[in-house]
């Protein structure tokens, strides 16, 4: 059995949301070819923090993908973006309607070129409605939605230090998702397909919990705080955290042992209702569950919790967890260069491969492009190589 073409995408988009879509794809065995103006690139080449000279976004979200540079104003634009639509399975374009209507890459034109192609369009806030002409920033539409706590820092309104933007990656997900859906269509003969996604209704998505409890109990979700004790963190002896959750009956049976409980309360719970308890409402629980927390460190009660398979989490940071063992083994960074030197960049969290026993390890990307490197073979290779050194 051969293996199988690689999908063809052509990536019109910028910054986040569109190469995001783009690097997902390409680490899901697509071939990208970036189009980017001949001046800055996409956007992300000179982002700050820079890695190697490289811009960080660059670095993680370019790997692999190939540039063409040619400014939309040039004469040969519009063969160029004819010939690549043709070439094509999908396209990707960012940004309002409008805009992609008069850089000549909005869905009628590029679908006169290729017929069957699928056409992937992120906005920022859809397509109607009062805010669809609004442009958008990473974090606009997260506000919007709901998303951004504020806090008050010397007078002014900030968000969390450690809040990053949801709607704008999340958007890349669900491109990356409807381009494989429309592509599936469009082998069953269906012909050409538009998808659509728009980070606002991405950061909608994200609070799918409490859209379905306030659009029918007019009310939010309730809080992981407000769950209960045997749902809930608590500090060790060694002042860090573990997040415990012994709410089926067996596991509640092993943590009251473990902690030396009192016996009767093993047998405290209503776990008919849907096999679990949370231990709402129970401050006797959580007062004696704390106090025997604090007598333990964390890799402590780590080897304890993990050996009687009692669910549980050490809370960590982003830094630790991305140096255990854990984060090694399951290859949650794949390996590239920028200037010749090491990187890692994230790995998608999808695994392809022939069977259950081939492990999902690290995998080697392609380098980001320089800015243009492969316009002359890009070119040659959808028609064009008479515009080799003209654009």
């Amino acid at each position: 059995m051969t293996d199988a073409p690689p999908l063809k995408i052509v990536d019109f988009s910028t910054h986040m949301s569109g190469p995001l879509a783009s690097q997902l794809l390409i680490q899901l065995g697509a071939d990208v070819i970036k189009i980017e103006n001949p001046r800055t690139g996409d956007g992300n080449r000179g982002l700050e923090p820079l890695i190697h000279g490289s811009g960080l976004f660059h670095v993680a979200l370019n790997a692999g993908a190939r540039s063409l540079a040619i400014d939309r104003h040039s004469p040969h634009w519009a063969r160029v973006v004819a010939a690549c639509a043709r070439w094509a399975d999908a396209v990707i374009v960012g940004g309002r309607p409008a805009d992609a209507a008069k850089r000549g890459i909005d869905f009628a034109s590029l679908v006169r070129a290729n017929p069957s192609l699928v056409y992937s369009a992120i906005s920022g806030y859809g397509e109607v409605g009062p805010w669809s002409a609004n442009p958008a920033h990473g974090l606009n539409p997260d506000a919007c939605a709901g998303l951004v706590p504020v806090e008050r820092e010397d007078g002014f309104a900030v968000p969390p230090p450690g809040y990053q933007s949801i709607g704008a990656p999340l958007a890349g997900v669900f491109a990356a998702l409807g381009i494989l859906a429309a592509v599936r269509e469009r082998d069953h003969g269906c012909g050409a397909r538009y998808v659509h996604v728009s980070i606002w209704e991405a950061a909608m998505w994200f609070s799918w919990r409490h859209l379905t409890a306030l659009a029918n109990l007019q009310h939010p979700w309730h809080a992981y705080k407000d769950l209960g004790s045997r749902y809930a963190m608590y500090h060790t002896r060694d002042e860090r955290v573990v997040l415990v959750c012994p709410i089926e009956r067996r596991f509640w049976e092993r943590f009251c042992e473990l902690l030396e409980l009192p016996s009767d309360w093993k047998s405290r719970g209503s776990w008919e209702a849907n096999g679990m308890d949370n231990g709402l409402g129970r401050l006797d629980e959580k007062e004696a569950i704390a106090r025997r927390m604090a007598t333990r460190s964390l890799a402590e009660w780590t080897e304890a919790l993990a050996a009687r398979e009692i669910p549980f989490a050490p809370v960590l940071t982003v830094a630790e967890a991305l140096a255990s063992e854990h984060a090694a083994a399951t290859g949650v960074m794949s390996r590239s260069t920028v200037a010749g030197q090491p990187v890692a960049v994230p790995s998608a969290p999808v695994r392809l491969r022939p069977d259950e026993r081939t492990p999902g390890v690290a995998r080697d990307l392609p380098p980001p492009p320089r800015l243009g490197e492969h316009t002359a073979q890009i070119l040659a290779e959808i028609g064009l190589p008479e515009l080799s050194g003209t654009i």
